[in-house]
């Protein structure tokens, strides 16, 4: 008769497997922590902010806060680096407007920095994560879009209707 209370039918090789999941949880865990350091030191890395303000002041250069920005350019992105790495780095409250062109809506608008650092974190996790998105995801893509969504639709709806002919 088996006694499920009895701790005779746990023997020394059960103890093995169960240190072993143990022993590789902390290691998945101590690699995971390796993986999310490393990235944190590639979004903070200073040629990483700078292609970050780059992408930022895009189509922006003469806007007053990105002259000022960039008057002090390697003071700004330096200060900003050092909060990042700190991680004393908090972002700035939004600017809220209205706009009536031509309807109206209400845009939030962050501060430039806080922008530097979105484009920061884009560089870095963009290419990790484009990898496992669907093809048939467009948007804040690369190369894809509401146009190239369209022409999609409109391919698939010419093969479900064979090419709009009526079907009996």
């Amino acid at each position: 008769m088996n006694n499920f209370n009895n701790n005779s039918n746990f023997n020394a090789n059960d103890r093995n497997i169960n240190n072993n999941n143990r022993v590789r949880g902390i290691a998945q865990r101590a690699e995971t922590f390796i993986f999310m350091n490393d990235l944190w030191q590639q979004i903070c890395s200073s040629q990483n902010l700078e292609l970050a303000f780059k992408r930022a002041r895009k189509h922006k250069t003469l806007k007053l806060y990105v002259v000022e920005f960039e008057s002090d350019l390697q003071n700004n992105l330096s200060l900003l680096r050092t909060e990042l790495l700190l991680h004393s780095y908090q972002p700035r409250p939004l600017e809220t407007f209205i706009l009536r062109d031509p309807k109206t809506r209400k845009i939030s608008k962050s501060h430039f920095r806080d922008r530097i650092v979105h484009h920061a974190l884009c560089n870095i996790i963009e290419p990790i994560f484009e990898k496992s998105f669907l093809c048939d995801s467009y948007a804040n893509r690369i190369g894809k879009g509401a146009l190239k969504a369209i022409s999609r639709f409109e391919y698939f709806s010419r093969k479900v209707t064979k090419n709009n002919k009526i079907q009996n």
